[in-house]
C-alpha cells in the first residue's frame, strides 16, 4: 500500500496545519502545540461544544468543526487521546462565558485527560458538563455496553449539540 506522507511523526500536525490552510474560512488552528481546531468565527451566547480524539483517522474529529457542529477539537497523535493541555486549550477556546459541552468517544485516553482538564477548569470557574458516545454495538455486547466505543453516532451528536 502507497503512503503519502513526509515524516510519520509529523503527520498530525501537517495533517491539521493542511486543514487550516485549505479552509481558512472555517478553520483556525491553536492551542499551545497546535493541536487544537476552532471556529475562524466563533459562536457566542451559548456553551461551547467541544470534542477531541486520536489523529489516526484525520480529519475526523476535527473537521467537525463549525457553525451548527463542535467549537473545537483537541487532537491527539495517531491512535491516542489527545494531551490535557490540548483539552484544556480546546475548552478554554469554546468558553465564552457560558462554560463547554466536552462530547467524546468512550476511550481510555480520551476520558482521561478530558476529565482531567474539566477538573482543572472547574477550578478556574469553567463550567463544563460531559457526554461520553457508546454507540458502537461492534466493540461490546449488550452485557458490556458500558465498553462500547463511540463512533459513527458522534457525528449525529456533535450535530444536535451544535
Amino acid at each position: 500500500m502507497k503512503k503519502i506522507l513526509n515524516n510519520p511523526e509529523d503527520y498530525a500536525d501537517e495533517a491539521l496545519q493542511g486543514l487550516c490552510q485549505a479552509y481558512p474560512h472555517i478553520y483556525q488552528q491553536s492551542g499551545e502545540a497546535g493541536r487544537v481546531i476552532t471556529r475562524a468565527a466563533p459562536a457566542a451566547n451559548k456553551p461551547g461544544i467541544v470534542s477531541g480524539g486520536g489523529s489516526g483517522h484525520l480529519p475526523t474529529f476535527a473537521a467537525y468543526v463549525g457553525e451548527g457542529l463542535l467549537d473545537a477539537c483537541a487532537v491527539g497523535n495517531v491512535f491516542a487521546g489527545p494531551a490535557v493541555m490540548d483539552c484544556i486549550d480546546a475548552i478554554r477556546a469554546a468558553n465564552t462565558g457560558k462554560g463547554a459541552l466536552l462530547l467524546f468517544g468512550n476511550y481510555g485516553g480520551d476520558k482521561m485527560n478530558f476529565a482531567m482538564a474539566a477538573e482543572m477548569l472547574e477550578a478556574e470557574g469553567i463550567e463544563t458538563r460531559t457526554v461520553l458516545a457508546c454507540d458502537d454495538v461492534g466493540s461490546a455486547s449488550r452485557a458490556e455496553r458500558v465498553k462500547r466505543r463511540g463512533v459513527a453516532g458522534l457525528i449525529y451528536a456533535y450535530k444536535v449539540a451544535g
